[in-house]
């Protein structure tokens, strides 16, 4: 690890000293203000943000060739994915040490989580995408329930000019080969473009890959994105956005591969256990600004998730698996979302933003399984779930920039959720002070925001897993201190964040007899960290990217007397590395681009699974690794006949080989390589 970073900081430094002996703007490389949307729902220029931000633009995007929105997230100060074994395995994102399922997913604007907030990363892919928006902090002051610990916005693209239609076929290989068992594809098409008032821009891709294991563990996924805008006149809008996403993946193992195999004595690997899914999205948006200082704004959208599991009895293969089982979910939400901004006066002097909103949800659970009846052992039974909710959130928001120094935001929410006993009241304020002169931001932000419980820790209906009506909403209050600083004309870019959660109501599973359980608000818990990152654009063609994660303290603080070894008061919460690095290398110079990325994850404490009661039966501390990654493309042709763009790619993943775990007991793709063609016309 130490003599990688050694060699990136030396270039670095490198970079940076031919930079400012030169003491002017790099040949042809324009600055661009970078602006913010997620963090207050209006453009914000980035350097008048209070809100620790970071934003994932298309070239950053285009220069990795992951098609993998997760693979970008691990970039984040303050993130940490982990994802269970091969690709499709069920993929989480933990920022600054919350729960999977306390940060909220928006596509454009629409909600992708399921109700409860759980969101798999492995369904998303950078298809069609613009850029990409995390806002790291409590946001139910402005986003409702699921906002705990921040938010990741994807924009969809936006047609323009003539027709520009571009394929892209890769093919590749895992290091672990099985024989005919190992191929990866990744098959992409786009088109955009626009006629007049109307502009579309459409993404399709397979994705392909035979996994990382001999046995069952293959992943298949299609994936559409589409934007359609029309704007009749110049003070009205219309945006159609749509998603799509089904997936297939074969998984043998359910504790992990290197626990379950029999000759370590694990129950066995399973032939033909599996999940689909699928995800469809549908939503309108429509803008309209009467007057200058007053914009308005309707969305009005559709989301369904369903998710099958099929695990048909296999007793030679796997011990004690002597009956099938079979389950369904499938959840709908409706969302209508209005909201205004009102904007006075002038930056100059005082200027003045106004944001009011209502959002109403309706979600709808319907849950289904067959499977061996285990307390009466009267064979088959079938169980259906069905359960709605609803509710209505109410916001307002006032931003104030004074003499273009000091920019101020405070907002409220105030959220009637049918899950919740009473109303939930959600305050925020943040605030930025800028000092031109040396081109430095001050910031400071605090909240409380709230999770509301899933639709199984409600409703279920499993003695096993009892749900609970009586639930209240998750809680976090958090506070965050920083400092940004731009250097060179803006082409060095540092920032520090100091953070703050205080978790509480945290949602537990709780044992109450041998064959029964059900779930209760017990617990609490505190994280504190430190959120480092560097940007620089040295010379011209060159690009750098650091950041660095440290969590100063990530304790349960109260387990409520569970007995579980998931959660015990005093220790550190699971799957949390102590630190974390990650650094990003592109250059390009004529036909040729390349990019270099590298992550380092530190050591965490994880659980290790028995097949017998309690199923996790002892903790273990995981030492830390280190993963790197090489892409590069080079332009064969350009601007020839109708081929605007001609390239050649490629991609190696975890380059040197390192034989790692994510998460315990599951296998990671060693090395990885993937070769093809791009063609843009």
């Amino acid at each position: 690890m130490k003599p990688v970073l050694v060699i990136w900081a030396a270039m670095l430094v490198m970079a940076l000293d031919t930079a400012s002996l030169r003491g002017e703007e790099p040949a042809g490389v324009q600055v661009l203000e970078e602006i913010v949307v997620t963090a207050t729902g209006t453009e914000v220029p980035r350097k008048e943000t209070a809100t620790s931000t970071t934003v994932i633009t298309a070239p950053q995007l285009e220069a990795r060739q992951d098609p993998r929105v997760a693979g970008f997230l691990r970039d984040i100060p303050g993130a940490t994915v982990s994802q269970s074994g091969s690709r499709g395995g069920t993929t989480s994102l933990l920022l600054r040490g919350g729960n999977s399922n306390m940060t909220l997913f928006l596509l454009n604007g629409f909600r992708l989580n399921e109700t409860g907030g759980f969101f798999d990363l492995s369904r998303l892919t950078v298809d069609n995408l613009e850029r990409l928006e995390v806002v790291r902090g409590p946001m139910s002051s402005l986003y409702g329930n699921d906002a705990m610990t921040g938010v990741v916005q994807l924009f969809t693209r936006k047609g323009s000019g003539p027709p520009r239609l571009t394929a892209t076929s890769l093919w590749g290989a895992h290091a672990e080969g099985h024989g005919r068992n190992n191929l990866i594809s990744e098959q992409r098409l786009s088109l955009t473009g626009s006629r007049r008032a109307f502009s579309y821009s459409v993404a399709c891709g397979r994705y392909d890959d035979t996994g990382i294991l001999a046995l069952n563990n293959r992943f298949a996924s299609n994936v559409v994105n589409s934007r359609f805008d029309l704007e009749p006149t110049p003070n009205l809008s219309f945006t159609l956005t749509q998603y799509y996403v089904d997936t297939y993946f074969g998984f043998p193992t359910f504790s992990g591969d290197r626990f379950d195999r029999r000759e370590r004595g694990g129950l066995g690997l399973d032939p033909d256990q599996n999940q689909t899914s699928s995800l469809a999205l549908f939503g309108l948006t429509t803008r309209y600004t009467p007057l200058p200082w007053w914009e308005n704004e309707l969305s009005l959208g559709f989301l369904q998730l369903i998710s099958r599991y099929n695990n048909p009895a296999n007793p030679a293969e796997v011990l004690f698996q002597n009956f099938d089982f079979f389950s369904r979910d499938q959840e709908r939400q409706w969302t209508a979302h209005y909201r205004a901004h009102l904007r006075f006066g002038a930056k100059e002097r005082l200027a003045a933003t106004t944001t009011v909103g209502v959002e109403a949800r309706e979600a709808r659970f319907t849950g289904w399984s067959r499977g061996w009846d285990w307390l009466t052992f009267a064979g088959y039974q079938e169980q259906t779930t069905k359960a709605h909710r609803g509710g209505i959130t109410w916001y307002l928001q006032e931003q104030l920039a004074v003499r273009e120094r000091l920019f101020l935001t405070a907002g409220l929410s105030l959220e009637d959720n049918r899950a919740f006993r009473k109303l939930e009241i959600c305050p925020r304020a943040s605030a930025a002070l800028r000092f031109p002169e040396t081109d430095t931001t001050l910031r400071a932000a605090g909240g409380r925001a709230i999770k509301a419980p899933s639709f199984v820790e409600t409703n279920s209906l499993n003695p096993f897993f009892r749900g609970n009506p009586e639930l209240k909403p998750e809680k976090n209050v958090s506070w965050e201190v920083g400092l940004d600083q731009w250097l060179w004309q803006e082409r060095v870019q540092a920032g520090i964040t100091y953070f703050e959660n205080h978790f509480t109501d945290l949602i537990q599973y709780v044992q109450t007899g041998w064959t029964s359980g059900t779930f209760l608000n017990v617990a609490a818990a505190r994280t504190k960290g430190v959120e480092l990152f560097l940007t620089a654009k040295p010379v011209q063609g060159l690009a750098a990217r650091l950041s660095y994660t440290r969590l100063t303290e990530f304790k349960v603080l109260d387990d409520g007397g569970v007995t579980s070894i998931n959660i015990i008061s005093g220790k550190d919460l699971l799957r949390r590395p102590r630190q974390s690095l990650s650094f990003d290398l592109t250059y390009a110079r004529g036909p040729l681009e390349l990019n270099l990325h590298g992550l380092y994850v530190g050591a965490r404490e994880d659980r290790r699974p028995s097949p017998l009661p309690p199923y996790f039966a002892a903790r273990e501390r995981r030492g830390g690794y280190f993963t790197a990654d090489l892409a590069a493309s080079y332009a064969m042709l350009r601007n020839w006949g109708q081929v605007r763009s001609l390239k050649l790619m490629v991609r190696a993943l975890n380059l040197f080989d390192r034989d790692y775990e994510e998460v315990f007991g599951y296998s990671s793709p060693r090395f990885q390589i993937l070769g093809g063609l791009r063609l843009e016309l």
